[in-house]
């Protein structure tokens, strides 16, 4: 059995409904049929999603109660195609030719915006795994239905961008922040948590990531400067031996032979007494200039 994408869960979770008020339920049907299609003067919406279907006809009991509606199911190959529709003057009479999206189901407070959003999100939206990407994007058959429902989101203190894929327009949102948001608003509070978490765990990631590279990197110096002041000291101890220094700097050698690997503090605690880091590094550079007037 394949695994259920990220998108099908958080639809899944869109889909439990019933705690929603009934104004409410005629928003999220109508946003439902506002990212949908008629067929056969019907206003109807396909989907792969048997919860989507069963939400749907859910709401159209409870928003037309008595009214005629039927869920065709499509047999293929790699699953099933669900057609919901639903044939009364009512629809049209409430919800308009969905040419606008009617002041009288969404009247504008923040409870009906965000279940009119929530039908349109589960009826033609779709979301990335957060462990891949932060993407979230809406596709409508329509574009003045796109820009208009850009308009309406954006009204309501969300950012969201248009563009156009082919000749489809797309609204999309690549800010996790503000997909948090906008799954906040319709309902989706726990995936919108998901993603906060996964964002979370990405950045600590990245931290570590960052220390354990810096890490690598000053110790890649430590061994470098360790190199090149061996190097310095076995040339001088080549050209005019090790015993013609004065007495700091011979114990300085000696010790920088003997521990290559130490950094400069471990350096510093070898000597009796022990030196600062600074005395140990001035010490180095001498014998650094000795080598180079050596060459």
């Amino acid at each position: 059995m394949s695994k259920i994408s990220f998108s099908s869960e958080v639809k899944k979770e869109l889909c439990g409904i019933r705690e929603l008020q009934q104004d409410e339920q005629a928003a999220m049907l109508f946003g439902m049929f506002y990212a949908g299609k008629t067929l056969n003067g019907r206003a109807a919406i396909q989907t792969e999603s048997p919860e989507l279907a069963a939400a749907a006809a859910f709401l159209a009991e409870n928003v037309f109660p008595g009214a005629r509606y039927e869920t065709k199911r499509l047999f293929k190959s790699d699953g099933s195609l669900y057609t919901f529709s639903i044939r009364s003057p009512l629809v049209r009479e409430r919800f308009g030719d969905f040419s606008e999206i009617a002041p009288s189901i969404v009247p504008g407070n923040d409870a009906d915006a965000g279940a009119f959003l929530r039908g349109v999100f589960v009826s033609c939206g779709s979301i990335t795994d957060p462990n891949k990407e932060y993407h979230l994007e809406i596709v409508l058959p329509v574009l003045s239905r796109t820009e208009r429902l850009r308009r309406f989101i954006e009204e309501h203190g969300i950012a969201v961008k248009l563009t156009i894929r082919g000749k489809t327009p797309v609204l999309y949102i690549k800010e996790s922040g503000v997909i948090e948001d906008f799954l906040t608003y319709i309902g989706a509070g726990n995936h919108a948590l998901e993603i906060m978490r996964v964002k979370i765990e990405k950045d600590f990631r990245n931290r570590v990531n960052r220390s354990v590279n810096c890490d690598s990197a000053n110790l890649d110096k430590t061994v470098a400067a360790s190199e090149k002041s061996r190097r310095d000291i076995e040339l001088i101890g080549e050209k005019i031996g090790l015993a013609a220094l004065k007495p700091e700097l011979r114990e300085t050698a000696r010790l920088r032979l003997e521990n290559p690997e130490a950094s400069l503090s471990e350096l510093c605690e070898l000597f009796d007494p022990p030196i600062s880091r600074s005395g140990l590094n001035h010490r180095l550079k001498k014998l650094a200039r000795m080598a180079e007037e050596l060459k």
